[in-house]
């Protein structure tokens, strides 16, 4: 299952949304703080394409610098975080971390 492109566009997503939560940022929020580095997109196209889970890596490292994220927790078993709830229990697990302040 771990080559399957679904569980990884799912893994992708997740990862931000994953961010997002942590951070208590919105699509609208993100929106913003992307205007705020140069890159143009509204909160309606910023859901569609996470949604989807099929964008670049340059989005991903423009949204996770938008965020302020230092760093980002790829887990062991892809198939638990890719499957539904999988953002919400990476941003958990994150948050657990011994050395973490919540940065993802």
């Amino acid at each position: 299952m771990a080559n399957d492109e679904k569980v990884w566009e799912a893994l992708a997503k997740n990862t931000l949304r994953a961010a997002m939560m942590q951070r208590g940022v919105s699509y609208a929020v993100l929106a913003e703080r992307l205007e705020e580095i140069g890159v143009h997109d509204n909160e309606v196209n910023l859901r569609n394409k996470v949604a989807r889970g099929r964008f670049t890596a340059v989005f991903l490292m423009q949204c996770l610098k938008a965020l302020e994220a230092e760093w980002i927790h790829i887990p062991s078993s892809l198939e638990e975080a890719s499957g539904k709830g999988g953002a919400q229990l990476m941003a958990r697990k994150i948050a657990s971390l011994p050395s973490s302040s919540g940065e993802g």
